[in-house]
């Protein structure tokens, strides 16, 4: 039957090319072994907060030695005004304030007498999930200290009180960069696509030089990059995203972003040689980065040692900037260093493939 002979045919095609069967395969395997790494085990984040002892107390001392240093990395403060500060700039995602007579409020506990427990919170609302985790961690941890089973009086304050915190403000920075993630794929496939169809071999013969080519395919990518970006960002703000900061600014980040996925298209549309091999390798590059980069979680929700593999690559602090910019309001002196990073990747990305992609046209 005509059917079983055109099966033959696409099935001797599939294992003929054996680095496109192996992507295909691959992906399903490194996205779980991403999943496993990543919530299962022990995946307790761990928060900087910042303190500020007002009661200078030896049982204060021991709240913060003995209790808040096992749920939190802990940065002590002289006063509250540095420590909103560095809330502000995202060194934070809270800080508490140990008023005066903590100490005899927890010694009267101790000793059999009821005494309300007050702490005072400011914490950072940008991230909806942390926040809900950070007040319910130090809830938990000073009832333990305390002994106490009723729930610990927090006055909490967000550090946003003008602009209410949606879920889509938490999100849509993730979204945008996911987004521009797909061009990754998209100008892989393009440039693959020619080189299969012998437009690049042909343009060859032609007194058009290879910086033309490279130039003609990075602009339209870049083109497509920035509509992208302005689409989202539109369509996220119908959507209910308040852009606190400069959108300006977070509208560089973004662009530098997709800079940096059209330079990481151009290095696999080097090391492949068809679109069966381009667009597997692409995905599996993409998503890994995409779920590595928080684009849908906050990657404090990792282990330790994978928080540090996420900040070596560029998107994770394209991320954080952007989620700064628009939710907190920062400038870019909060940024510099996710900003400068985010440059450094794209230039060595970018430049990267682009050397690839000229070596192989010259070949």
């Amino acid at each position: 039957m005509r059917f079983l002979e055109l099966f033959k045919r696409n099935l001797k095609e599939t294992y003929r090319d054996p680095l496109s069967l192996g992507f295909l395969l691959g992906f399903p395997l490194v996205f779980m072994l991403l999943f496993g790494v990543i919530f299962s085990g022990e995946t307790t984040p761990t928060y900087c907060l910042g303190v500020v002892d007002q009661d200078q107390s030896e049982i204060s001392q021991a709240f913060v030695d003995e209790a808040l240093a096992t749920a939190f990395e802990i940065t002590p403060y002289d006063d509250s005004s540095q420590a909103l500060e560095d809330l502000k700039a995202g060194d934070l995602r809270a800080y508490i304030t140990i008023p005066q007579g903590f100490g005899e409020q927890v010694y009267q506990n101790w000793q059999g007498e009821k005494e309300n427990i007050v702490l005072d919170i400011t914490y950072d609302e940008s991230d909806l999930i942390v926040k809900e985790q950070v007040i319910s961690m130090i809830d938990a941890v000073t009832r333990s200290f305390a002994r106490i089973e009723v729930p610990v009086t927090l006055n909490a304050s967000p550090i946003h009180i003008e602009s209410e915190i949606t879920y889509i403000d938490f999100i849509a920075p993730g979204i945008i960069i996911f987004g521009l993630l797909i061009l990754i794929p998209t100008s892989a496939r393009m440039m693959v696509r020619d080189k299969e169809k012998g437009v690049l071999a042909r343009l060859l013969t032609t007194p058009t030089r290879p910086w033309e080519f490279i130039s003609a395919y990075s602009i339209c990518l870049f083109a497509v990059g920035i509509a992208q970006i302005i689409i989202f960002m539109v369509v996220a703000v119908l959507f209910g995203l308040d852009i606190v900061g400069s959108a300006g600014l977070v509208f560089l980040v973004f662009a530098l972003t997709a800079l940096c996925c059209i330079g990481i298209g151009m290095i696999i549309s080097s090391l492949t040689k068809s679109e069966n091999q381009a667009d597997p390798l692409s995905w599996l590059i993409a998503m890994p980065l995409a779920m590595l980069s928080g684009c849908w979680f906050s990657i404090e929700f990792m282990p330790s040692w994978l928080q540090s593999i996420t900040h070596a690559f560029p998107f994770s602090h394209a991320i954080e900037a952007s989620r700064s910019i628009l939710s907190r309001g920062t400038g870019f002196e909060a940024v510099t260093s996710d900003f400068l990073f985010l440059v450094i990747w794209t230039v060595i990305i970018f430049a990267a493939g682009i050397l690839l992609f000229r070596r192989k046209m010259t070949i």
